[in-house]
């Protein structure tokens, strides 16, 4: 569709504007409030208030340009169905290598060696740090199958695991050549069989504390859990006790409390549990996208490329 009106670009930055409006002759991109004659149909935005949602008739696409849709984001569009709701996954490449960073570093207790041998120990090459484990072989479960989840399964498949991955979505058990992809209700059973376990699955109401006590409970020993979706996926409590207990090891790159963007960088507390006295965790930092705002922006400008481009085809 020619003449696409494209509205909230700010956060790509003023050249990926310019580059943007260089090759679509024809389109118009705006920032800031919606205009008096606001006819956009598309809008990039994380958060919109009501004013961006209502300002245009036209609106038929809201963009976010991170990966998930905020709850209030979510709450704001449930009575507007004409506004199909797209996000831009253009962290999903860099997160799901560093899940597969922090399956390795948990499960060949890396960290703990580390510092070992920066004090001249070499104790861990005689005497392997518990729980540590071989991946090849066994099996992995990757809970959520999207653009993460994907990269993630090819990664762990490469690593001779044999794959299962769980989508909310699925009605039936199907396979795509690397994954056999499981409907939600079988998770339990594949807890039982899997020595991994990556979390990639969106925070929903059906998400948030779907790894319990109970769940923890399912994993056999040794495992290793690892999160780059988001903490309350999983019960905090539950899973720092289990930690404790042995025989389970975490790569958590998701927390309970966050630094933000713009508020203190120290001396934020991650959790109201000691997971950093913990030896079996590798401790990240929400890092999964993070990388120099140049690269930021320069993805999500390939990223909303493309998107529009699909759009504008349909």
């Amino acid at each position: 569709m020619a003449g696409f009106w494209v509205h909230g670009v700010a956060a790509l930055g003023e050249r990926a504007r310019a580059r943007l409006a260089a090759d679509r002759p024809g389109w118009r991109f705006t920032d800031g409030p919606p205009p008096p004659d606001a006819r956009y149909q598309v809008l990039v935005a994380g958060r919109p208030d009501d004013a961006l949602l209502t300002a245009s008739p036209a609106l038929r696409t809201l963009v976010v340009p991170f990966a998930g849709v905020p709850a209030e984001t979510a709450a704001r569009l449930a009575d507007r169905p004409g506004i199909a709701v797209r996000t831009l996954h253009h962290t999903a490449g860099p997160t799901a290598e560093l899940a597969l960073g922090l399956v390795l570093a948990a499960a060949r207790a890396l960290v703990p060696a580390d510092r070992a041998m920066r004090d001249g120990d070499w104790t861990p090459r005689f005497v392997p740090p518990e729980p540590t484990m071989l991946l090849g072989g066994h099996v992995a479960t990757v809970v959520g199958y999207g653009q993460v989840g994907r990269r993630v399964a090819r990664g762990l498949a490469a690593l001779d695991m044999t794959v299962n991955a769980v989508r909310a979505r699925a009605r039936e058990v199907a396979g795509d050549g690397v994954a056999v992809v499981h409907p939600l209700r079988q998770l339990p059973d594949l807890l039982r069989r899997s020595r991994v376990v990556v979390l990639a699955v969106p925070l929903s109401a059906a998400t948030r504390g779907l790894i319990g006590a109970a769940e923890l409970a399912l994993l056999p020993d040794p495992a290793v859990l690892v999160n780059v979706a988001r903490a309350a996926v999983v019960d905090e409590s539950a899973l720092y006790h289990r930690l404790r207990a042995g025989g389970l090891a975490a790569g958590l790159d998701v927390w309970w409390s966050e630094a933000s963007g713009d508020g203190p960088r120290t001396g934020v507390v991650a959790s109201r549990f000691p997971f950093h006295e913990l030896p079996n965790v590798v401790l990240s930092p929400h890092r999964g996208g993070g990388f120099s705002l140049p690269e930021v922006r320069r993805a999500r400008l390939a990223a909303l490329t493309r998107l529009l481009d699909e759009l504008s085809v349909h």
